[in-house]
């Protein structure tokens, strides 16, 4: 699980009602402590990102105030999480080291200019809000875009290193075997299709199940791509790599538009674009045509960009005779 490194003094708690105490033994004790005030909207900011991170506090006190740290994180009703204390940001940034090799972090959040350094230091995303007063509410959507961000680039670097090996290689096979290469590519690809079509069949429709959709209907199919897209996108190596919309969703007819394509812009890139069409978009009828969902479904694909088109139009529909 990714985590997320929240400072607590100013970020999360207000400590105003406890400011005359600063510099006295009292100010770490547990009746101060507990006089202290959430951020207004971090305890909701953070239950709701604690649903998909680790949350991870951090605190420039020291450390004998764990005990009632962790109290107060628990009363306002912060999720749970480890907490890490240390009065000096030399000592805060030599302990963030040992932790970015335990936590996978995403994001910091803090409320001062020098948190920065904290969030430079384990490589993330760095999020400043203002001293107690931090709009918390826009905290889990920055979150989110930066990681989605983060994820095309991801997939972009490995398609482009996947394709760089392939037009290496590929054009020599060729060379070699002719078009018989595309042709045991595309068997291969249908074959491969159908040995999966029963798993295939069992999980897409248990998903449709599940979000009460029918792949009988085209327009719930519609709807299917739009929510399963979203649903595994951390784990999708092909998200954000196409720009689609859909054109149509009727009851019999599902026609989507893909208007922008990394796939053919890396083997435009490498003069390659017709290797490109063969072991790309050819070999679309393999999960299109008959899905495993609704083998009553056929397809079409009159446009590829691949193939120097606009644009790629995918076509799904229930022939009259069905």
């Amino acid at each position: 699980m990714k985590a997320i490194l929240v400072f607590i003094d100013g970020t999360i708690c207000n400590r105003s009602p406890t400011l005359h105490l600063m510099g006295t033994p009292e100010f770490y004790e547990r009746e101060a402590t507990l006089k202290d005030l959430a951020v207004p909207d971090s305890v909701q900011g953070l239950q709701e990102l604690a649903q998909k991170y680790q949350i991870v506090y951090i605190g420039a006190r020291p450390e004998s105030a764990l005990h009632y740290t962790k109290e107060w994180l628990q009363i306002m009703g912060f999720p749970e999480g480890p907490i890490y204390l240390r009065r000096t940001q030399e000592e805060r940034l030599a302990l963030v080291k040992d932790l970015r090799r335990e936590f996978d972090f995403v994001a910091g959040i803090g409320d001062r200019w020098d948190d920065n350094e904290l969030h430079l230091e384990i490589g993330c995303l760095s999020i400043i809000l203002k001293e107690h007063e931090g709009n918390w509410n826009i905290v889990p959507q920055r979150i989110l875009k930066y990681q989605r961000e983060q994820k095309i680039n991801e997939n972009g670097i490995h398609l482009s290193g996947k394709i760089e090996g392939l037009a290496r290689v590929l054009p020599r096979l060729h060379a070699k075997y002719g078009d018989e290469l595309w042709e045991a590519h595309f068997e291969a690809v249908m074959k491969m299709a159908e040995a999966t079509r029963e798993t295939r069949e069992k999980e897409d429709l248990a998903s449709f199940a599940k979000h009460g959709l029918n792949p009988e209907d085209l327009r719930d199919v519609a709807k299917w791509n739009e929510i399963t897209s979203e649903e595994d996108w951390e784990h999708n190596p092909a998200f954000g790599l196409q720009d689609v919309e859909t054109v149509e969703a009727t009851e019999r007819r599902y026609v989507t538009k893909v208007t922008r394509c990394r796939y053919a812009e890396l083997w435009r890139e490498h003069g390659r674009s017709d290797i490109g069409y063969q072991i790309h978009c050819r070999c679309d009828i393999a999960w299109w045509d008959r899905p495993a969902w609704n083998p009553k479904v056929r397809f079409q694909q009159p446009k590829t960009i691949m193939q120097g088109d606009d644009c790629c139009l995918f076509i799904q529909y229930l022939p009259d005779d069905v």
